[in-house]
């Protein structure tokens, strides 16, 4: 088993959320009597951690809450206030889709932390373990720096990238987000700069509808540096394995990041209510096996996976099992009872792929074949 931290804390259940109102169309608002970002959602997945036993083989380490100074590398002290302000007054709604508590703002400054707690650990030359799991909540990869928005709070990815380079310091940090949903919010942050290389792979024509096209490679220094991958709804373990092998690895080598995050949100699975896309634990498995193969090549094997989306109780503890198993190289006999197969590779999703390393191929070295 690969040496790995995992990251937690109980307050992470205090996030209350509530019943969550949508606005439709019309201008109507409907109550759709479900709690998408939840705390089950985590306890859960300790649960299904403990009970598979990988959880007694990882390092069990605390978080601590962000301070100011480390939020203000990413988030605007604007944002910052307003947070603070609408959670001390009890404001349920705290930007679009983002629904807190009165300690909600607290707890965001704690997955904050976790993130930048996972990145001490990786990068502690003392410390025998090399990566790190966090298992916090609210997500972040929606955040801006001056907006909350689809449940993040605080953008939990950009604060640990920002805190890596200039703590320890790191020249280069790698973000790869296959959370189903566009990470605009880790873009914007990063979208002029070459520190950070963002690359996020979702599904096309989804939330949020204003950001992640192929297009958008980022502009100034940072031209090249903003890699989108939309992929078309249905594709499966297969469409990921390619992208992967043929898109992700190529630029990750060529980069050469000193540290790999991960925003991992399990939504692509082929339960999840807020996601038409078929990836099952096996392509979980595979997804963070390579991203661990792509660390040892590239960061000295630093790579920290951060928890983001993943709505389906049901699934979502199986598929983060999937990625601790393909991160740790250490596969339990957990027999999923879930029948749906996996889905083969469709021409219009080998289209998109060879779209994608096309227009990458302007800025980045691609094979020149076809996928």
């Amino acid at each position: 088993m690969v040496p790995t931290a995992f990251i937690y804390h109980e307050d992470f259940l205090k996030h209350n959320t509530g019943k969550q109102m949508y606005r439709l169309p019309s201008g109507h608002s409907m109550d759709v009597g479900l709690e998408f970002e939840n705390g089950k959602r985590v306890a859960y997945i300790k649960d299904m951690l403990e009970k598979t036993g990988l959880l007694e083989h990882m390092k069990h380490v605390l978080p601590y809450e962000a301070a100011e100074e480390d939020l203000l590398r990413v988030h605007t002290q604007r944002h910052i206030n307003d947070m603070r302000k609408k959670c001390q007054e009890g404001v349920r709604l705290l930007g679009s889709e983002v629904y807190g508590c009165q300690d909600s703002e607290r707890i965001a400054r704690l997955s904050a932390g976790g993130a930048m707690k996972a990145v001490d650990i990786v990068c502690n030359e003392l410390e025998p373990i090399n990566q790190a799991y966090a298992l916090i909540r609210p997500p972040g990869h929606h955040a801006g720096a001056n907006h909350a928005e689809g449940f993040c709070i605080y953008n939990n990815a950009a604060v640990a990238a920002r805190y890596a380079i200039e703590k320890y310091p790191l020249k280069r940090v790698a973000i790869i987000d296959w959370d189903v949903h566009h990470g605009n919010g880790t873009q914007e942050i990063f979208y002029s700069q070459n520190q950070v290389l963002f690359m996020s792979i979702h599904e096309e024509n989804y939330f949020p509808l204003y950001s992640g096209q192929l297009e958008e490679i980022g502009e100034g220094d940072g031209r090249g540096y903003n890699v989108n991958i939309p992929l078309p709804s249905g594709t499966g373990s297969a469409g990921y394995n390619i992208v992967f092998d043929h898109l992700i690895d190529p630029i990750i080598q060529q980069y050469q990041p000193d540290l790999i995050i991960v925003s991992a949100g399990q939504d692509p699975n082929g339960l999840d209510p807020l996601s038409r896309m078929r990836v099952m634990r096996p392509g979980f498995q595979a997804m963070a096996g390579k991203v661990r193969e792509m660390a040892s090549a590239t960061s000295n094997a630093r790579l920290v996976v951060l928890q983001e989306g993943g709505y389906s109780l049901p699934y979502l503890p199986i598929a983060t099992l999937g990625v601790i198993e393909g991160m740790t190289n250490m596969y339990t006999e957990f027999q999923d009872p879930h029948g749906i197969p996996e889905s083969p590779i469709t021409d219009e999703c080998l289209n998109s792929i060879e779209k994608c390393r096309m227009i990458l191929s302007h800025n980045w070295n691609m094979q020149k074949e076809r996928v």
